[in-house]
């Protein structure tokens, strides 16, 4: 099971962009890789994530530990020095859900909201929840991945999941959506975010 700790990671610079080089000489599937690092399947409810930052595996643990009652946050079960292992979801993510269905149920509209507003209860103040950083599990219920600056990096508004809305042609629905569920949020978000400039 430790397999994992022989994965590394390289970064370098292509055409002036940063990029990872992953070299994985294990036989585990990797199943998602952003600009912190990789995500691999351990067993059918375990996956781990390698960060290539160390700093950045102790902050996503943090912020797992903080959401630990919230049901919609994986579950943790190891902090290492760069890896976090945590709970394995199945489910596409909700841009990839969206796009496919093309368009966005009140449900889906309620628990983005819940999601938000739990996540600032508990003290995070990073709200970023990009659509890819939603799993669709079964049922059609939402969980909420990739916390690493929720604690540490002060970005209330960040206006990447209305802007995803907005090119999947979708953002007016979940705003009327929103203004009847959930008013106040509503409000908030006309008063902190200029959806003009999207």
């Amino acid at each position: 099971m430790d397999d994992f700790k022989l994965i590394k990671f390289k970064k370098i610079k292509e055409n002036g962009k940063n990029k990872i080089v992953i070299h994985n000489p294990t036989k585990l599937i990797m199943i998602g890789r952003g600009v912190q690092g990789a995500v691999f399947k351990l067993s059918e409810d375990r996956c781990v994530k390698i960060y290539v930052k160390r700093s950045d595996a102790a902050k996503e643990g943090d912020a797992l530990k903080a959401a630990k009652k919230l049901p919609f946050v994986p579950r943790l079960y190891e902090v290492g020095s760069n890896y976090v292992i945590m709970e394995y979801l199945v489910g596409p993510n909700l841009k990839d859900h969206l796009k496919e269905t093309k368009s966005i149920s009140e449900s889906i509209t309620k628990q983005i909201i819940m999601i938000r507003k739990q996540l600032k209860r508990i003290g995070f103040i990073r709200i970023k929840t990009t659509l890819t950083h939603f799993i669709v599990t079964k049922g059609n219920v939402l969980k909420s991945i990739d916390h690493v600056d929720g604690l540490t990096m002060n970005d209330p508004y960040n206006p990447t999941m209305f802007l995803e809305l907005k090119e999947l042609g979708l953002l007016n629905t979940f705003l009327e959506q929103a203004m009847k569920i959930d008013p106040d949020s509503y409000d908030d978000w006309q008063k902190n975010i200029d959806f003009n400039k999207l």
